[in-house]
């Protein structure tokens, strides 16, 4: 199914798009001769050819759809009756149906911050400074001390577990 090709790469199947191009006769001719062959060669994408092109004449001799007068009135009704749902924040469309950002004017726009590399290096002033940076750490390490040795202690001096009667039962009640 997957033979060698020339440097030694074994070969693909078709895409399920490059088999509904090529039975739609949609491909190039070079991609249509490359395709043939493969499908010459191919039993699975042969297959695949088959059934697309089975597809394909079931939809072309089928009937077209029909739809009640009432459900097209009903869908019709759709923009006047239904309450949609606002535009999302940040977001308008224009009078030709386009998508465009709406910038706020309660907040600076984007890019009029300080410039990149203008403001105090992290650590040079404030929390990550000073005494209370000093306690952080200490409190890190001790909780972590205090973590290892929980989990390295052992469990000598712990109490036997409570033996089980051998006559002790479950019971279990249902209601009705």
């Amino acid at each position: 199914m997957t033979d060698l090709r020339g440097w030694g790469l074994p070969e693909q199947h078709l895409l399920p798009d490059a088999v509904v191009a090529f039975v739609d006769g949609e491909l190039s001719s070079v991609a249509h001769e490359r395709a043939s062959a493969h499908i010459q060669r191919c039993g699975f994408c042969a297959f695949e050819t088959y059934t697309q092109q089975q597809a394909r004449s079931a939809v072309r001799t089928a009937a077209a759809p029909t739809a009640s007068a009432s459900l097209l009135d009903r869908l019709g009704a759709i923009p006047q009756e239904v309450d949609l749902p606002s535009a999302p924040d940040g977001l308008a469309i224009t009078e030709d149906g386009q998508f465009v950002a709406v910038q706020r004017t309660d907040k600076p726009a984007f890019g009029s911050g300080p410039v990149l590399g203008s403001s105090r290096p992290l650590g040079s002033n404030g929390w990550f400074s000073g005494r209370r940076a000093r306690q952080g750490a200490g409190v890190v390490v001790s909780g972590m001390l205090l973590g290892a040795l929980a989990f390295t202690s052992t469990d000598t001096d712990a109490p036997a577990s409570p033996s089980v009667p051998q006559n002790a039962r479950a019971v279990f009640a249902t209601t009705p």
